[in-house]
């Protein structure tokens, strides 16, 4: 019975490093498959069971501190699983930042599913249905770059607000 807690609590430490693995790179990143992959699971038991060893949990690992035992078992697995050990250990984590706004949102202009006036407009007026003769460029205010503060509310004359507050009751309900 002790044989089966001690591989739960692996297989727990193993899931939490899995995490905290997975949590180094962006969601979107190869790494993160790889990461989740059969291919690379034997891997990150080996991995629980060194930080077991030192006493120390997969919560807190450091991601880019890979086991001598893991990186030497790494080399005779797949390319996939050598690649990310490689990455791992180069301590780089290659994100790309935020993206970029889209000037394409920084247009005005008739958008489909056309309404029946900006059809009509332009069929008539500008000939196609393009519609870039009408597109306007717009400004975005410059954000002042601190957040208006929340009004302060007296929950004892207000009272506790749920959803039933906000519903509408002269329209029929949903069902």
């Amino acid at each position: 019975m002790a044989s089966v807690w001690t591989q739960l609590r692996r297989f727990r430490h193993r899931d939490l490093l899995q995490q905290r693995l997975l949590r180094a790179f962006e969601r979107d990143q190869h790494e993160c498959t790889v990461i989740q992959s059969a291919a690379f699971r034997p891997f990150l038991t080996a991995w629980a069971e060194v930080l077991l060893k030192k006493s120390e949990g997969g919560a807190t690992a450091d991601p880019h501190d890979v086991p001598d035992e893991v990186v030497a078992a790494s080399k005779s697995a797949s390319a996939e699983v050598r690649w990310l050990v490689r990455r791992l250990v180069s301590r780089e984590a290659m994100h790309r930042g935020t993206p970029h706004f889209p000037s394409v949102l920084l247009q005005r202009g008739p958008q489909y599913p056309f309404q029946p006036y900006e059809l009509t407009y332009l069929r008539h007026k500008a000939g196609s249905l393009r519609g870039t003769e009408m597109v306007q460029k717009i400004e975005l205010p410059e954000s002042g770059g601190q957040a208006e503060p929340l009004p302060v509310r007296d929950l004892w004359a207000e009272g506790c607000l749920d959803d039933s507050d906000f519903t509408d009751f002269r329209k029929a309900p949903r069902d």
